[in-house]
């Protein structure tokens, strides 16, 4: 009988491991096949020298599932999402809170005022961009697969493994 417990236990820590892992983290839910998208990423890896962020394709299960669970019933490719562990931020207002969680000093300001920026105009220009961010720099066949020290931090790889 207790084994039996034991290894329901088991079975639903090892089924539910990512989603709980998830749970409170700061999590950046991006375009896996846009390359813009990409660059954007691997420019927040560059300045996030405390990792405190994950990142999650969201052409990915996992980004579905997360999304949902926390209230984005229509979720877009073209739309940045940024979850702080309280709130999903969306378009400009999810650019400006990651730039919040970045090194130094000038990225972190940077982003706080931008946040003063009324929001019908800083998701005008988001859009701009976001509609022809394949014409900017184009679309991958598939989404990105991390490097071995990114692997830790994009989630929808670590499902993978």
């Amino acid at each position: 009988m207790y084994e039996k417990k034991i290894a329901s236990i088991y079975n639903f820590f090892a089924f539910n491991n990512i989603i709980l892992y998830m749970e409170n983290s700061k999590i950046v839910f991006f375009d896996g096949v846009c390359n813009f998208c990409n660059v954007t990423v691997d420019f927040v890896w560059k300045h996030n020298k405390s990792r405190n962020l994950y990142y999650v394709s969201l052409q990915s299960d996992i980004a579905k599932e997360k999304l949902l669970k926390r209230g984005v019933n229509d979720i877009k490719l073209r739309t940045i999402y940024y979850d702080d562990g309280y709130s999903v931020y969306q378009k400009s207002q999810a650019i400006f809170m990651i730039l919040t969680n970045l090194d130094g000093i000038f990225y972190p300001l940077l982003g706080k005022i931008a946040l003063i920026i009324p929001r019908i105009i800083s998701d005008y220009l988001y859009d701009i961009i976001s509609k022809n961010r394949y014409s900017i720099m184009g679309k991958r066949d598939s989404c990105r697969i991390p490097s071995i020290e990114e692997e830790e931090y994009f989630l929808d790889q670590k499902s993978n493994t």
